[in-house]
């Protein structure tokens, strides 16, 4: 850590964890939650589908945003406080209405799920882009969601969901505070002749970065209803929320493991890293699909978490590497939004429907189908470039 002074590390280290914790005791269990208040799994697919949605336009406003006006600190302290309130609403508002709150989690979404995007934006700015110091501070952001998934399972089972309330303001206050204490570098001013094109269309013509967010957006498809419904095929399974906060406890803290030797990973071409986190990903899949009880969906969870430990430090590198300074922040949270996002809008739309027509664990088989797309596409292209 030569570059970046370790106050400046500590601190971001800090307040990446606690923001992962915050979306731990909040996103982590708000679909639990809903479906504890009465809403079925058809309902809570559309839900998260139209969630999707306000987050993939969230993504191109806020991104477009932090670029326009030069600052990520401040965008992030205003949305992040935007976030907070609306979390306190709907979790308040369903005790009296779950399909209000229902309703009111989608708008939440443009909020909060670029939020994430945003952060590493900065810093990665601040850590002058060194992608293995990077690593080892978005690794603890890892560890911290990770701890409070399985610290809430654990309260949630004991004492129920009112902890929720006070795990997630507790959090959000401590990241507000880390949020004004921790300065933010000047964004670079490139000296050139011609006025740079900064429209996000321009990305679209940049190679390296759109052939990353096909595999990113086709991934997206296979795991969003794994992601977000494990709560329903854990269920499936014989387990409860506590097995919910222990599956993502174990899963996180490998994605922590992977996340933090990041930078002694791009020894490994990043379109070989492209295929190995397709092939985990297709694992996942099978190891799903064919579970017969919680430890095997909990594997299968390992696999997915190896895929994004490996996915994130390679997305932005690659981000980082092929898109312009002025459109970084719009580049980030696209790729970030078709991953999670975008992809969530298709999957979503139908995965609640088939499970519960044709079981929990059919979208894992339909979802091992969709997985070979970018498995195939990565090899194909690590192999044209190992030739090359």
């Amino acid at each position: 850590m030569n570059i970046v002074d370790a106050k400046t590390f500590t601190k971001f280290a800090v307040l990446d964890a606690l923001y992962w914790a915050f979306i731990a005791a909040f996103a982590g269990y708000t679909s639990t939650y809903l479906l504890s208040c009465g809403l079925s799994s058809t309902a809570l697919s559309i839900m998260l589908a139209t969630y999707m949605g306000l987050s993939f336009i969230g993504a191109f406003f806020w991104g477009s945003m932090c670029d326009r006006l030069k600052t990520n600190r401040k965008v992030f302290i205003f949305s992040f406080t935007a976030t907070l309130l609306a979390a306190l609403a709907i979790y308040f508002t369903a005790q009296k209405n779950v399909w209000i709150a229902a309703c009111m989690y989608p708008p939440a979404g443009f909020l909060f799920a670029p939020l994430g995007s945003n952060l590493d934006s900065w810093m990665l700015r601040s850590f002058n882009r060194d992608a293995s110091v990077y690593g080892r501070a978005r690794a603890l952001g890892s560890a911290g969601f990770a701890v409070m998934m399985l610290v809430m399972g654990q309260l949630i089972n004991a004492l129920g969901y009112i902890v929720m309330p006070f795990a997630f303001g507790i959090s959000a206050a401590l990241v507000l505070i880390m949020a004004l204490i921790t300065k933010e570098e000047p964004y670079e001013v490139r000296a050139t002749a011609t006025k740079e094109k900064n429209s996000p269309a321009e990305l679209f013509k940049i190679r390296p970065y759109m052939f990353l967010v096909v595999i990113l957006f086709t991934t997206g498809i296979a795991v969003s209803p794994i992601n977000n419904l494990k709560t329903v095929i854990i269920s499936s399974v014989g387990g409860d929320v506590s097995i919910l906060g222990l599956d993502s406890f174990i899963g996180v803290m490998v994605q922590a493991v992977f996340i933090f030797i990041s930078g002694n990973l791009r020894v490994i071409p990043s379109s070989l890293r492209l295929v190995m986190m397709s092939v985990c990903e297709l694992i996942t899949m099978i190891l799903i699909f064919t579970a017969a009880g919680p430890a095997m969906v909990i594997l299968g969870t390992v696999f997915n978490n190896v895929s994004y430990g490996l996915m994130l430090p390679t997305m932005r590198e690659i981000t980082e590497k092929s898109v312009s300074g002025s459109l970084k922040n719009t580049a980030h949270s696209l790729s970030d939004a078709m991953y999670g996002s975008f992809a969530g809008i298709i999957a979503l739309l139908y995965s609640g429907v088939m499970m519960d027509s044709l079981g929990a664990r059919s979208v894992a088989l339909l979802g091992a189908g969709i997985m070979l797309i970018p498995v195939a596409l990565s090899a194909y292209n690590y192999l044209k470039k190992r030739g090359a």
